[in-house]
């Protein structure tokens, strides 16, 4: 076998490159039973070549040591936590590991985190927004040396791995395509101000409409926070504008689809009268109808990534730091008007 050896080399480049799980190669290397010899010859293989040497991490995981991993989060519900929580949960059982989700709504609050990191020993986390930018909890867990990998932080932090998308060049893109559908009246909704990539989705929409020399007008611009009703409100103001926008950009779907609940209450077909357009793919965006043209981004994915890029510090602290963007893609389907035709 023509395998590069590496000196990073760690249990999920084993499992992946011999066709197995992380649990199946921890239960390899602790020669533990019911484990069919042409799946522990694949494993010895692949980590000969590697030059794979099992961490106490990884030869615990299968069992003599049961290790936890924490999900720290702010708000445990919606589409997209439930995406971060199956790519998490999916790699959380192929390794043997607890997931355990903690809960953290108030922002810098201390008591909490003492509490939680007190109670229970974790040996690796993964941060979502707005947690990843929480400073208080990354000084905690680095006071307390655990890993961590973080989902779409806005502030830098070398030590900690994480996993994004271009947020701000995915909303350029988004406006552009409204742009070459010949709308110039575009309404935007921001999303919830303590997420980081809210503010580059806004600026990205804002650069867009420069580029094409369009004005930001200030009434097009308004408030939301992610959530359905919010994308209501601001459906509300701004279609009280005099000058309606031809299409809204919402920063969110669950938004988006609080805009279309509003034009379908006053009457306005959509895209015939306004055009609407979400981010994320979200379930919502396929369920109402017409179907929301949004950005998708790989939430599951992005989770998945987040979790063996944690597991991997946990390894090797040599590898805490590594940055891994995925792609993003921009759904076009049923909610937007062609006005250039």
């Amino acid at each position: 076998m023509a395998i590069a050896k590496s000196k990073t080399a760690t249990m999920n480049d084993v499992a992946r490159l011999a066709g197995v799980s992380m649990k199946t190669v921890s239960r390899v290397f602790n020669n533990e039973k019911y484990v069919a010899k042409d799946k522990k010859d694949k494993v010895l293989e692949v980590a000969a070549a590697l030059n794979y040497h099992p961490s106490l991490q990884a030869r615990g995981l299968a069992g003599h040591k049961t290790y936890i991993v924490g999900f720290f989060v702010d708000v445990p519900s919606g589409d997209y936590i439930s995406k971060v929580l199956r790519g998490l949960l999916s790699r959380a059982e192929e390794a043997g590991c607890h997931l355990v989700v903690e809960v953290l709504k108030d922002r810098g609050d201390e008591v909490k985190l003492k509490q939680v990191l007190s109670s229970i020993r974790f040996d690796g986390v993964v941060l979502s927004p707005p947690i990843c930018d929480d400073v208080v909890v990354l000084n905690a867990l680095r006071a307390i040396g655990v890993p961590a990998a973080r989902i779409a932080p806005g502030i830098p932090a070398t030590d900690m791995s994480e996993v994004h998308i271009d947020d701000y060049q995915a909303a350029f893109d988004m406006t552009e395509f409204l742009i070459g559908k010949g709308h110039r009246r575009i309404g935007f909704i921001k999303g919830n101000p303590n997420h980081s990539c809210s503010l580059d989705r806004e600026r990205g929409y804002v650069r867009a409409m420069q580029s094409h020399g369009i004005e930001v007008r200030n009434e097009l611009v308004v408030p939301g926070m992610f959530s359905f009703a919010s994308g209501k409100e601001a459906a509300e103001t701004l279609l009280s504008r005099a000058e309606k926008p031809t299409a809204i950009f919402a920063c969110n779907d669950e938004m988006a689809a609080g805009v279309l609940a509003v034009a379908r209450e006053k009457g306005l077909a959509v895209p015939a009268d306004l055009s609407i357009v979400g981010f994320d793919d979200d379930a919502v965006a396929t369920i109402v109808s017409p179907a929301l043209t949004t950005m998708r981004q790989p939430v599951e994915a992005m989770a998945a990534a987040a979790f063996d890029l944690m597991m991997q510090s946990a390894e090797d602290e040599s590898t805490a730091g590594t940055r891994v963007e995925h792609a993003y893609e921009l759904c076009d389907r049923e909610s937007v008007a062609d006005l250039t035709q």
